[in-house]
């Protein structure tokens, strides 16, 4: 299982795990993960902040843009992450095989 790591004194507005990782969604919007990294799950992780909302699927992570566009980072092997939605407007996502809703 994979263990949380510490939160260095920021403000945590959301937490969601895959099987093997996990992520947290900062208060300035950034995204925090950790555990397994067999595809992606951590290291493909975006950079930045401004991300609204986060979502886990098995191996994969989701995470909602400000702008309502969709990132999805880690295995892609039924297309979770190559057939992510493209265009902005959504304002919800939601894991296991990720739904995104306009």
């Amino acid at each position: 299982m994979a263990r949380f790591p510490a939160s260095r004194g920021h403000r945590l507005h959301g937490y969601r795990r895959g099987y093997y990782d996990g992520y947290a969604l900062r208060a300035d919007g950034s995204i925090v993960a950790w555990g397994n990294d067999s595809s992606g799950e951590v290291s493909g992780v975006p950079a930045g902040s401004g991300y609204k909302a986060i979502a886990a699927g098995p191996s994969t992570g989701y995470a909602l843009k400000a702008d309502g566009s969709i990132v999805a980072w880690g295995a892609d092997y039924l297309g979770e992450v190559s057939d992510v939605p493209a265009g902005s407007g959504y304002t919800a996502i939601a894991g296991v095989m990720a739904l995104a809703m306009r």
